[in-house]
């Protein structure tokens, strides 16, 4: 096994396009690493980069200990699956399975005459370890039809088993639910999880979809526009943003995001007009005194004042809004209220009994406020 270092990589193309700019990431080994972000962000580059399929314009990339830049992407020991699976319509599942194999171990002797000892033993090993990767992945029954005749699930479960069956370095995996249905997509992110404990082989998985980062990420790094933002385990980068994109694309409903200024009356506070909260004396945020920032507050941090809730409603830490849209999501409520001066966004318990069209009472957890520089978006903390 073996991990994957970006050491101030940059990929520009054409003239001036960065698709991604001075990247520096260090890929554990054996860990499951998740690069997240929007469309054009530069993270399926990066790992078109790992591959070889895209070479750097500067920097270095290293597979374990190995510089691989000039490495051709057959002899770095990597398996790759793709967002449109790539199957070999003609070819069985077993066959699309086996095929990596037979490419690597077998040199091309396979029906030579003069190696059929070494090539009765290569085909018994390819079996074996086709059955046995088809058997880990629930698709052994199916190893005798065509992809034409599999659904879109079983597809996927195909181009991971050949994947799988190569025992690679590295796994390398560019968006391979985004084709499936919702339930699948969740079925499936269970399956790559445990596959990757029991194989424990050093995988980079691409997606735009935060949800599938904080759900299977032992980290996440989150890129915008060729630049990585923010790279730690998924709880921190939740919790602990390093700046407003990260902490507008992480999560969902997304953050609420409010203009104000830090007031320095006696006692600190975040001042968004209609909406105002205490800050504790010793906050960073305090060295903003008379500057904007910008207030975030998460849906979740928000809560009908009229239930218990975690958070216990106090004068500080209420406000009103009228409550425009209620969406039911089953056991909660999304809520869109309006303070009259700002529009929110808030996750609230079922058991609520406001009502569309209505003002009603909000708490706000103040331990979860986060205050951004409105200059350089960076988190104050």
């Amino acid at each position: 096994m073996a991990g994957v270092t970006f050491k101030s990589v940059t990929k520009i193309f054409g003239k001036d396009v960065r698709a991604v700019d001075n990247l520096n990431l260090e890929i554990r080994d054996r860990e499951f690493m998740v690069l997240v972000g929007p469309s054009g962000c530069g993270k399926t580059t990066a790992l078109r980069m790992i591959a070889g399929l895209e070479e750097s314009t500067e920097g270095d990339i290293l597979i374990g200990d190995k510089r691989v830049n000039d490495v051709p992407p057959k002899d770095r020991d990597i398996a790759m699956v793709f967002q449109n699976y790539a199957l070999y319509p003609h070819m069985t599942v077993y066959d699309n399975i086996a095929f990596g194999l037979r490419l690597r171990e077998l040199k091309g002797f396979f029906w030579q005459m003069s190696h059929l000892g070494d090539a009765k033993r290569i085909k018994e090993d390819i079996d074996r370890r086709v059955k046995e990767t088809a058997a880990m992945l629930d698709i052994g029954h199916l190893l005798g039809r065509r992809p034409k005749e599999l659904s879109g699930g079983q597809r996927q479960r195909v181009a991971l088993g050949r994947a799988i069956v190569r025992k690679p370095k590295v796994f390398l995996m560019d968006e391979p639910l985004s084709n499936l249905d919702a339930k699948l997509r969740i079925q499936t992110r269970a399956e790559l999880i445990r596959l990757h404990r029991s194989l424990g082989i050093t995988t980079v998985y691409v997606t735009h979809d935060q949800v599938e980062a904080m759900t299977m990420g032992q980290r996440i790094a989150v890129m915008k526009d060729g630049l990585l933002q923010q790279c730690d385990q998924p709880e921190v980068v939740y919790n602990r943003p390093a700046n407003k994109f990260v902490a507008g694309f992480i999560g969902a409903p997304p953050m609420n995001f409010l203009e104000a200024t830090i007031a320095l009356n006696g006692s600190l506070i975040v001042d968004a007009g209609d909406v105002k909260f205490p800050l504790p004396s010793d906050h960073p945020a305090k060295a903003l005194a008379g500057k904007p920032v910008t207030l975030g507050i998460r849906p979740e941090a928000i809560f009908d004042a009229n239930l218990n809730n975690p958070v216990a409603a106090t004068e500080q830490n209420t406000f009103e809004a009228k409550v425009d849209v209620l969406e039911p999501m089953g056991p909660e409520y999304t809520a869109y209220i309006n303070t009259g001066t700002h529009d929110l966004l808030a996750t609230i318990d079922s058991g609520t009994k406001i009502e569309e069209g209505k003002p009603n009472r909000f708490v706000v957890n103040l331990d979860a406020l986060h205050i951004f520089d409105s200059e350089s978006e960076v988190a104050v903390r």
